[in-house]
């Protein structure tokens, strides 16, 4: 009886545990158009056929007339990719065996949805460039919040998580993990997610992760990064009140806007905002913190005031790190300082400073230095520091990537060995970049010691360069604009008070992207 029992068990469940091997799901709604198809194994299969036709079908004569793709695979899955997004589809597999025709599944059905980002009248990248070599490769472009191919054409975008519509809240960072996942941050929060926008983990406490700064919403900002020990290593703030000198009149107070306050003990105050660091472990504890105010109370920055009064500046913009873990070494970018420092981590000792130092009665904002408002400040495959070199302290000048031989001591030594302009074709004579590039921009290193880069800002425009300095691949943002009937570039006729554009952009293999799609982790090279 028990073995009548278990067949029966075994009859019944079956259709349920081959449904559950099928993907896409059946009538799935996608946000991407490179799709992973898997389907159950059969025994003595020696090919496995998978045609899809554009529409929703039901009747085998339409669905054959329809087919637009047809690809074959050893194993029960592969990767294929559809025409278009906001359309339905219809597919099948068929099992090839040895000598017979093969037998055929059932019709299943999906479709991909449409979203702003990805609207091919009213978005696109314009490529300028053949990618060469590069044909492969995918960026993420977190400012469309999309995926595209190297012809600029959209293979996915960011869906609607957590009940948040990603086309009302500021996308940041967007890039693969070590894991086949995607890490993002937000205005507020910080997010893993899979290929279709499942919640893999999200940071605690919703951007408020200590009580000493429930006053500051935004508490994870810029960067966001899942480390390869399966941490994650987020940017926060910090707000603490420095004492000032007792010589405060009432006229500093005034212009202070609130804040400089006093206490009861007639001691006056400034509120300062600091970047920490801050590493989560899988179940969100805080495993470790670097504090930002505890390096700077002890640095140059007293020298920054103004008549030796009170401090000129009220955020120190902690914008970018970089942990390279082999060396167990992490760089932070200050934009607002002009300055990037390494720390040894777990220790959380100064290594050394990168930008010019603070000295009493000397130029306080540091126009003459190395780089100016820089972000993305990384460290190259031999042992180079290189950054995206905003350059906004000189009104004409364009954004450059810059690499620098770090100091044998001291801050003074930097040698600068590679400089490359970044393009800006539209730019005229007298016009000023003031506005385009005041936020946002990164660069890569890629294996073949290219650089991949994001001019970021409103002008937004992304390109492969290499050693040379030769533009091996580029592509610009443009949106229709229906009063002009034409193409725009953003950031050149668009406002850049809009902030239009990307604040970061990345680059993946095709076998990064494969990892992506059946969310497995990638190989350790």
């Amino acid at each position: 009886m028990s073995k009548l029992c278990k067949i029966f068990a075994l009859f019944l469940f079956s259709p349920l545990w081959i449904f559950a091997q099928i993907s896409p799901k059946e009538s799935s709604e996608l946000n991407y158009r490179i799709i992973g198809f898997s389907f159950p194994q059969k025994s003595q299969t020696v090919k496995y056929k998978v045609e899809i036709a554009l529409g929703n079908y039901d009747d085998e004569i339409t669905f054959q007339k329809n087919i637009v793709t047809t690809l074959s695979a050893n194993k029960n899955r592969l990767i294929a990719e559809v025409p278009s997004f906001g359309k339905r589809y219809t597919w099948r597999v068929t099992y090839l065996n040895d000598g017979s025709k093969g037998t055929e599944s059932e019709l299943h059905h999906f479709s991909t949805i449409k979203a702003p980002e990805v609207d091919p009248d009213s978005v696109r990248m314009s490529v300028t460039s053949n990618a060469g070599q590069y044909k492969d490769h995918y960026v993420f472009v977190d400012g469309n919040k999309a995926l595209y191919d190297m012809s600029g054409a959209p293979v996915w975008f960011f869906p609607k998580i957590d009940g948040l519509d990603p086309r009302s809240i500021h996308l940041r960072d967007l890039k693969l993990s070590p894991f086949g996942t995607i890490t993002v941050i937000d205005d507020e929060r910080i997010y893993e997610t899979g290929y279709d926008g499942t919640v893999l983990w999200k940071g605690p406490g919703n951007g408020k992760i200590r009580t000493d700064t429930s006053n500051f919403e935004n508490a994870y900002h810029h960067e966001f990064t899942r480390l390869a020990n399966g941490h994650y290593m987020t940017m926060s703030f910090e707000q603490e009140a420095w004492p000032l000198p007792t010589q405060i009149d009432s006229a500093t107070v005034a212009i202070s806007h609130g804040k400089i306050t006093r206490d009861n003990n007639n001691v006056y105050y400034q509120k300062m905002l600091f970047g920490t660091l801050d590493e989560f472990d899988q179940q969100g504890k805080l495993v470790w913190k670097w504090s930002g105010s505890e390096y700077l109370k002890g640095s140059d920055l007293s020298k920054r005031m103004i008549r030796n009064k009170f401090f000129d500046l009220n955020d120190t913009h902690a914008n970018a790190f970089y942990f390279d873990e082999k060396t167990k070494r992490i760089f932070i970018s200050f934009r607002d300082l002009n300055r990037v420092i390494e720390i040894q981590y777990p220790g959380g000792k100064v290594l050394q400073t990168y930008g010019k130092l603070y000295t009493p009665g000397g130029d306080n904002r540091l126009k003459n230095g190395s780089f100016c408002g820089q972000h993305s400040a990384r460290l190259s495959q031999d042992g180079y520091l290189y950054l995206f070199n905003n350059n906004i302290c000189h009104m004409r000048a364009l954004p450059t990537v810059l690499m620098l031989k770090p100091p044998a001591a001291g801050d003074d030594s930097l040698e600068k060995v590679w400089e490359f302009e970044c393009p800006m074709e539209e730019l005229g004579q007298n016009e000023t970049t003031a506005g385009y590039f005041n936020f946002g921009g990164s660069v890569s290193e890629l294996p073949d010691r290219s650089f991949f880069v994001c001019m970021g800002g409103s002008y937004g425009k992304l390109f492969i360069v290499n050693r040379d300095k030769k533009i091996l691949w580029s592509t610009q943002p443009e949106k229709w604009d229906n009063a002009a009937g034409k193409w725009i570039k953003d950031g050149v006729l668009i406002d850049a008070v809009k902030r239009e554009g990307s604040y970061r952009a990345s680059i993946i293999s095709r076998y990064e992207l494969e990892s992506l799609i059946w969310n497995e982790p990638l190989k350790k090279s």
